[in-house]
């Protein structure tokens, strides 16, 4: 008879030889064609060999790989792919392998000082050490009082706008002679509005996916007017709905499509635009710059020439994230609306990494949306890295801020701000770079 002691483990390893055979089968079929350990991309880095029998063996590459699958990034445009089922099954048996040591509960002063250096950049109060931090319920009251806290403006100036770049808004002033219309004021008026929206996602507790969604912004007279809102007068911000898809959620925000764009010129760049997308949203960098390719001439519209460019070597790695870019073209580089660029009727067409075609920012977003799960990574990823001590950067993980974000989602059947903040704050601090 086989001891009690002895099946669980049998079982474990049967299960692991299981998801090995189930990943290194779609490895072989989808993948090892470039990723064999001698191919190269054409930015000539040498690609990552899979072996789906060794994930818990090489953590970096399969947490970088978990990623891009999660994203729909890969594999690249124009290749087979697997359907969505597979890719859910894959990505569940690249986290059983991944493993992930128990995680070890902090006692509830140590998560009252968590909590308020992360919200509050400040001690405790009394009402915070007083509370049994250790009963998550509770733990999740004091996150939202203290979201409602007017000491959790510093949560947001100095996470969020330091995740989303926007602390270079004021770093990357455009140039006066390109911008002869351009007054600071429009500028501040983009950062209040974002801050505003940050703080009534947080304070409303919606699931974060709706940063990118959400049919409401925060504007006064001179933003309402810059985005053709009508009925605003006076210079305080009030909380308008949004009549028109194009302005819903962070991407049809002013701040971002500033700080997307670059100062020095008046032309859009979709390189930009898409490698922001890819960071922020999807949780994936772009591929690294081929080092002999011709540049772009500065002088004339950018994506006009991007589109003319030939498919090997840029258009091959280009293409899963160009597109990201294009369909924000009829943004200009102030995110003021247009239908007409430099060189004419702007050109907002374009395909998904996966082939589904996109027509503007509102087929986008509609995209994205499809892979809600990338970002829940990505933003709790991030969540995880800064409450260590880590910098508010995009695609900063390790693969113990993956596992540990997938743990955090995976035990939330709708996961909302309090319960993720709450997730990241009540466990030992994980590894960062």
């Amino acid at each position: 008879m086989i001891g009690r002691c002895v099946l669980p483990l049998l079982c474990l390893t049967t299960a692991f030889a299981q998801t090995g055979a189930n990943v290194s089968k779609v490895v072989e079929t989808y993948c090892s064609g470039c990723h064999n350990g001698t191919m190269r991309s054409p930015s000539d880095q040498l690609l990552d060999q899979f072996d789906g029998s060794n994930i818990h063996g090489t953590p970096e590459v399969w947490a970088r790989a978990y990623r891009q699958l999660q994203a729909g990034a890969m594999p690249p445009f124009g290749v087979p792919r697997p359907d969505r089922a597979t890719y859910d099954s894959v990505l569940k048996s690249i986290e059983q392998d991944l493993g992930g040591s128990a995680v070890e509960k902090l006692k509830s002063r140590e998560i009252a000082s968590r909590l308020a250096s992360l919200l509050w950049n400040d001690a405790p109060d009394a009402a915070l050490m007083n509370a049994n931090l250790s009963d998550l319920a509770v733990l999740e009251v004091q996150v939202r009082r203290m979201l409602a806290d007017d000491r959790a403006r510093a949560f947001v100036s100095r996470f969020f706008f330091q995740w989303l770049q926007l602390d270079h808004l004021a770093k990357d002033e455009p140039e006066k002679k390109l911008f002869p219309g351009y007054d600071p004021s429009l500028r501040d008026a983009f950062s209040t509005e974002t801050s505003m929206f940050v703080l009534s996602q947080l304070r409303e507790d919606r699931d974060p996916v709706e940063f990118w969604s959400a049919n409401y912004t925060f504007v006064n007279d001179q933003l309402a007017k810059y985005y053709d809102i009508p009925n605003v007068s006076g210079s305080e911000f009030r909380r308008v709905s949004l009549s028109a898809p194009e302005r819903a959620g962070l991407l049809g925000q002013g701040s971002i499509l500033m700080v997307t764009s670059r100062p020095d010129s008046v032309y859009t760049s979709p390189a930009t635009r898409g490698k922001w997308i890819r960071m922020h949203y999807l949780n994936v960098p772009p591929p690294n710059p081929f080092p002999r390719a011709t540049p772009v001439k500065p002088e004339l519209p950018i994506t006009p020439q991007t589109r003319t460019l030939p498919d090997n070597p840029c258009v091959t790695c280009h293409r899963n994230f160009f597109p990201l870019g294009y369909a924000l073209e009829n943004f200009d580089a102030l995110g003021h609306w247009r239908t007409n660029d430099q060189a004419g009727p702007v050109d907002v067409s374009g395909k998904f990494v996966d082939g589904t075609p996109t027509n503007g920012i509102v087929e986008l977003r509609q995209v994205l949306l499809q892979r809600p799960d990338a970002f829940r990574t990505a933003i709790t990823e991030a969540l995880l890295a800064y409450a260590a001590g880590g910098k508010a950067a995009a695609v900063n993980g390790t693969p113990e801020t993956l596992v540990r974000a997938r743990q955090i989602l995976n035990a939330e059947r709708n996961p909302r701000w309090s319960t993720i903040i709450a997730a990241v704050v009540e466990s030992k601090p994980v590894a960062i770079k």
